[in-house]
């Protein structure tokens, strides 16, 4: 393995219980992520590049260890010892504001490419907060007024 900045790319292993999904959702979010956070670098932009890493994994890492010790704790509703009977049995009475909570937080998570045209959000419950969304819209509209000597990009949110 070479350790040029480029090369230091490795396929991410989302180390997750399948169920419901959640490792491909995070491969998701962690591809939209890196691609909001790649869109502001320009061509002879190379130096910058470790550091566009750097924000990429600050943004994530916190995202998927907190998705990995929830795998690791729902892992044991799998098993057949008393415990895990327990956990399945308390899972089946949970309140339903409890569960209403659980699926708002799950549906909350709606990340967006900063580098197209913005999709109108008319859901009933607002997205969760995406900063590298709302941070490289600012990059890169300050950087297309620097090429232009105006701000040329327009990200109003687009009808669908």
């Amino acid at each position: 393995m070479t350790t040029s900045p480029s090369s230091s790319i490795v396929p991410a292993c989302h180390k997750m219980n399948p169920s419901g999904g959640v490792g491909g959702i995070h491969a998701i979010h962690d591809a939209v992520t890196l691609a909001n956070w790649m869109s502001t670098l320009r061509l002879a932009d190379e130096e910058k590049l470790g550091k566009v890493f750097k924000k990429y994994r600050n943004e994530r890492y916190p995202v998927a260890k907190a998705a990995f010790a929830t795998s690791q704790m729902l892992t044991h509703n799998f098993g057949k010892n008393l415990l895990s009977v327990l956990i399945r049995e308390m899972m089946k009475r949970i309140p339903v504001w409890v569960f209403k909570r659980i699926i708002y937080k799950m549906y909350a998570s709606r990340p967006q490419a900063s580098f197209l045209p913005l999709v109108e959000d008319n859901a009933p419950l607002k997205p969760s907060y995406q900063y590298s969304l709302h941070k490289t819209l600012a990059i890169n509209k300050e950087l297309a007024k620097k090429a232009t000597g105006s701000s040329t990009i327009s990200n109003t949110p687009v009808t669908v």
